[in-house]
C-alpha cells in the first residue's frame, strides 16, 4: 500500500469557484432508470467513480450500449424498454451498495435468465436479505447462495415480476426498497408476459433517498406514488420512457459539497458551488443547517450555492445533540471536525452506518481517540468531548519524532474526506502538514478528483 498522504494546510481564508461531480446515488439510479427506458437517454453530469464504473460495466455485460464521455461527464445509454439483452452473466457489484442491490431487483426482471453475482470481501458482509426475502416472497426470483446465507455470492435465478404484494425489510438500508421501486413492476415494450400491479409494505425506512427514487421515477415516466401512513406503496404496471427533451441532469454530490462547506466554517472566507439548486433532491443539502449554528451562511439561488463564514468567526458552542438521521453521509464530516468546535456533541441516529462500507461509529470512534479525544459509542449514538490541546500535543509529539499523525480510512471514502478537512486546518500554526491519510484512494468510490479539488482551493 502507497506511504500515507500527507495533508498540507490551507494558507488562507477562501475565495474560490468549485465545481462538484455528479452524485452517485443519483447516477446509478438514472443508469437503471435509463436502461430500463424506452428510447435514449444523455445524461449530463453524471458521476464517473468506481461505484459508477461498476453500475456501467454491467449494463454493457448484459448487453446494454452505453456510450461515456468523461471530458463532458455525459453518459448516453440505449433503452431496451424492459428488456434485458443477456440471459446469463457474471457480474462483480465490488462494495457499491447502489450497483449490487439495484441491480439484483433488476436482473429478476428476466424471466429465465440466470446471473451469477459476488462482490468485495466487505460487501460479502453488508445487508441485502431484505430485498432477496422480497423478490422470493413476489415469486420474482429464487437465489443459490455460494457462501454464507442471504449474502453475496450468490446465483439469481430470474422469474420476472408477477404482481402481488410483499413486506419489505429496509431498516438495514433504505436501498433495498428503491431498488424494488425501480425495477417492479416494469414490463417490456410489447411483452406478452403474465404481470400486475405490486404492493410493498416497508413500514420502517429512512424515507430520504427513497423520495429520490420515487422522483426519479417520475421523471422517465412512471406515475406518481405516495406512500400511505403505514408505509404501503402501490405500484401500477409501469413502462419507463426517455424524458421528452432525451437529457436528464444529474445533480451535483451534496455529500461532496459536506467537505467543502466545512473547510469554509473552519477556515473562514466565501466558496461558490456552481450548479446547485434552491431545491435539490439529496436531503444531504440540510447538513447546511447544522453548520449554520457554528456562523457558515449558504445563500442558495437557483443555480449556485455560496458558502461564506467571517475569518474572526469562532465556530465553538455549548453541548448539543444532533440527529443525523436524514443526513448520515455528513455525519463522518462534523466528526471528523469536532475537535475544533467547542465543547461536546451527542451525534445520534447513525445505527445503520455500522453496516456501510465499515462499521462507521466504530471506525470514528477509534480515530477520534487516536487523536486524544474522548469518545463514547453507542449502538446509535456517538459523543465527542473535543480536547484540542491534546490533539496539538500528539501532533507536535509526532512532529518531534519526525513523523506526522495517520488515520486509517478501512477502505472508506467518507473517512479519508472527512480527516482530510480537518488535516486542512493549520493546527501547529506553522503551514506545514501535521496529518495524513493512509488509502487515499479509496476516494474513487465516489470522488476520484477529491484531493485535486482539496489541493485547488490552497491557490488563489
Amino acid at each position: 500500500m502507497p506511504a500515507p498522504l500527507p495533508i498540507q494546510p490551507l494558507p488562507r481564508a477562501l475565495d474560490h469557484t468549485l465545481s462538484l461531480p455528479g452524485s452517485k446515488s443519483i447516477t446509478n439510479r438514472a443508469l437503471i432508470l435509463a436502461a430500463l427506458a424506452d428510447g435514449e437517454t444523455h445524461l449530463e453530469g453524471a458521476l464517473f467513480s468506481r461505484d459508477t464504473r461498476i453500475m456501467l460495466a454491467a449494463l454493457e455485460q448484459l448487453g446494454f450500449e452505453t456510450i461515456s464521455d468523461e471530458a463532458t461527464a455525459r453518459i448516453t445509454v440505449k433503452g431496451q424498454g424492459g428488456r434485458i439483452p443477456c440471459n446469463n452473466a457474471r457480474i462483480d457489484v465490488g462494495n457499491a451498495g447502489t450497483a449490487a442491490r439495484f441491480l439484483t431487483a433488476f436482473l429478476a426482471l428476466n424471466d429465465g435468465g440466470v446471473y451469477h453475482l459476488d462482490g468485495d470481501a466487505a460487501m460479502r458482509q453488508r445487508p441485502i436479505a431484505g430485498l432477496l426475502e422480497s423478490l422470493v416472497s413476489l415469486d420474482a426470483a429464487d437465489f443459490k447462495f455460494h457462501g454464507d446465507p442471504a449474502h453475496f455470492p450468490f446465483t439469481l435465478n430470474a422469474k420476472g415480476y408477477k404482481g402481488g404484494k410483499t413486506t419489505v425489510d429496509a431498516k438495514a438500508s433504505s436501498q433495498i426498497l428503491s431498488a424494488l421501486l425501480l425495477a417492479s413492476p416494469c414490463t417490456a415494450k410489447g411483452s406478452r408476459q403474465a404481470g400486475g400491479p405490486i404492493k410493498l409494505i416497508c413500514p420502517e425506512v429512512r424515507p430520504h433517498y427513497v423520495a429520490i427514487t420515487l422522483k426519479m421515477r417520475e421523471a422517465f415516466g412512471a406515475a406518481s406514488i405516495v406512500a400511505t401512513e403505514a408505509g404501503e406503496y402501490d405500484l401500477p404496471l409501469a413502462s419507463y420512457s426517455a424524458p421528452a427533451s432525451g437529457s436528464y441532469a444529474i445533480e451535483p454530490d451534496i455529500s461532496a459539497a459536506s467537505y467543502f462547506l466545512a473547510l469554509t466554517l473552519i477556515h473562514g472566507g466565501s466558496l461558490r458551488i456552481p450548479n446547485l439548486s434552491d431545491d435539490p433532491l439529496q436531503s444531504d443539502a440540510h447538513f447546511v443547517e447544522v453548520l449554520a449554528q457554528h456562523g457558515l451562511q449558504v445563500d442558495a439561488s437557483r443555480d449556485e450555492w455560496t458558502a461564506t463564514c467571517s475569518e474572526t468567526n469562532i465556530p465553538q458552542r455549548g453541548h448539543r445533540e444532533i440527529n443525523f438521521n436524514s443526513i448520515s453521509d455528513t455525519f463522518l464530516t462534523y466528526a471528523a471536525i469536532a475537535p475544533l468546535l467547542g465543547d461536546s456533541v451527542r451525534i445520534t441516529g447513525i445505527a445503520h452506518t455500522r453496516h456501510q462500507e465499515t462499521d462507521r461509529i466504530a471506525g470514528m470512534a477509534a480515530e477520534l481517540s487516536k487523536l486524544g479525544q474522548l469518545v463514547k459509542e453507542e449502538e446509535d449514538a456517538l459523543t465527542i468531548q473535543p480536547k484540542p490541546n491534546e490533539l496539538r500535543a500528539r501532533a507536535m509529539q509526532a512532529r518531534k519524532a519526525d513523523q506526522l499523525l495517520s488515520i486509517d480510512t478501512y477502505e472508506d471514502h467518507r473517512f479519508a474526506m472527512s480527516f482530510a478537512v480537518l488535516a486542512s486546518y493549520d493546527l501547529l500554526g506553522d503551514g506545514k502538514p501535521w496529518l495524513a491519510i493512509k488509502d487515499p484512494n479509496c476516494c474513487a468510490k465516489t470522488y476520484p478528483g477529491f484531493f485535486d479539488a482539496l489541493d485547488s482551493l490552497r491557490h488563489a
